[in-house]
């Protein structure tokens, strides 16, 4: 059934695009034959391909929920093209990968971390510029110009919203898109307060989500990329008052003068209990929480039944009506130790998993991610991940990776950006103060 919807839904969408623009009747008839013809097929089984003889590939897998599921993808694409997939599990690939190439041992591919992409890339792995599924990402990690970097899983740092209760209160359809500045979104929340919700925002406590992804954004929102985010620090380093950057003053303004003022856990914002946070989000009790696409794995324990979305922290810089989404996990090939042929072999593999339907549907259906490729037709089964699914088909992200902090950023900023929210005498000069001070001797990683 589905390979027929499919195959009619091409012959339309070809039709429809003759009746619109006049084409030939030949032509349109050759090209909906062809669209028909590769619909049909969308779920039939690759051809054979490569086959690789008893071939070996080692793999190093860094995301445990997933192991069982890649050791299965793994063994169909390689029972087809006679390969043996031998994988291992590492919580730690910057000092599993350096033992390894120390040793001369270094896994044909790596499941890794943005942060080792930098560090490991132009000695080590294979470059990938010109692979087939480049085409439908955006998000593949480059060093210097050469990619290196295969997406595998993406997440979201963004607004997670209850739908529902937001509808419930304004009385019409929620449509993220018209509240993508500080402006607008504070408007909204006046009217969700005056509806009879006191207080639709959550900030939840934690260290890691109040000081590191809430004030993130005042890096990933200069314009969207990490040269951004690394001129920022460079301009700082250079002299450079974080207090007067544009971005700066009006994310605080944002957090100060907006999420704090809504914030359902205001009267005590450091010691809110993150479950009962999740909990008032899952039963529609506030309707805006400061968090990540994460999210959704805790509001299922909850069994929440509402419908749920994202959207991007409000701002009016380039990154407005967007969210971040970077890949938390990349593939990587080895360049120091793996054959040819174990390369052609791994490559051919990453291309399955992005570019045949087998290999499109492991990744979200058995994987359970959200994959960084727009010609995935798989969603996930929860309203989160598939919002975010939504939001990179159309081209609704933004990616400040390699960017990254070093391990001390947070603890240090933590201090002064809780004594703000928690009303405690700090102010957005006394913010900018510990910023500008800290980045004269620290390094942004990533470069």
């Amino acid at each position: 059934m589905k390979k027929y919807l499919a195959l009619l839904m091409a012959i339309a969408m070809v039709l429809s695009m003759a009746a619109c623009g006049g084409t030939q009747s030949d032509t349109t008839a050759t090209t909906a034959a062809a669209a028909a013809t590769t619909a049909a097929n969308a779920e039939a089984p690759a051809e054979e391909g490569t086959n690789y003889n008893g071939l070996t590939l080692t793999m190093m897998n860094t995301k445990p929920e997933i192991t069982d599921a890649i050791e299965n993808l793994a063994k169909t694409w390689g029972d087809a093209h006679g390969v043996t997939f031998e994988i291992y599990e590492s919580s730690n690939p910057n000092d599993t990968l350096t033992q390894k190439y120390q040793s001369g041992d270094a896994p044909v591919i790596g499941i890794v971390d943005s942060g080792n992409i930098p560090v490991f890339a132009e000695e080590h792995m294979l470059p990938l510029d010109g692979e087939e599924w480049l085409e439908y990402t955006t998000m593949a990690a480059s060093v210097n110009g050469k990619v290196y970097g295969f997406p595998l899983t993406v997440e979201s740092q963004c607004i997670v919203v209850n739908k529902t209760a937001v509808e419930a209160n304004i009385g019409r359809e929620f449509d993220p898109a018209e509240y993508a500045t500080p402006d607008t979104f504070a408007a909204l929340l006046e009217e969700m307060r005056a509806n009879g919700m006191e207080n639709p925002v959550i900030i939840l406590p934690d260290v890691w989500s109040m000081c590191g992804h809430d004030f993130y954004t005042i890096y990933n929102s200069q314009d969207g990329t990490s040269v951004g985010a690394f001129k920022l620090v460079d301009d700082i380093k250079a002299g450079k008052d974080i207090y007067d950057d544009p971005v700066f003053t009006e994310h605080m303004s944002l957090m100060v003068d907006v999420m704090k003022e809504y914030n359902i856990n205001k009267e005590d914002p450091l010691n809110a209990d993150h479950d009962m946070s999740i909990l008032e989000l899952a039963e529609g009790n506030a309707a805006f929480l400061l968090n990540g696409s994460w999210t959704w794995a805790e509001l299922d324990k909850f069994e929440a039944t509402d419908e749920f979305a994202i959207m991007g922290y409000p701002t009016t810089t380039a990154c407005s009506g967007m969210v971040q989404a970077s890949p938390t996990k990349y593939a990587v090939i080895d360049n120091t130790v793996a054959t040819e042929e174990q390369q052609a072999a791994a490559k051919e593999f990453l291309n399955w998993l992005a570019m045949d339907d087998e290999g499109q549907k492991g990744l979200v259906n058995d994987c359970g991610m959200v994959v960084a490729f727009t010609n995935n037709p798989y969603t996930p089964s929860d309203d989160v991940n598939m919002s975010l699914m939504e939001c990179i088909a159309e081209g609704k992200t933004f990616n400040f990776d390699p960017f990254n902090f070093p391990s001390d950023y947070r603890n240090t900023i933590a201090p002064t950006i809780q004594k703000i929210m928690a009303d405690e005498g700090a102010t957005s000069r006394d913010l900018a103060d510990v910023i500008n001070e800290y980045w004269q001797t620290a390094e942004p990683i990533g470069r």
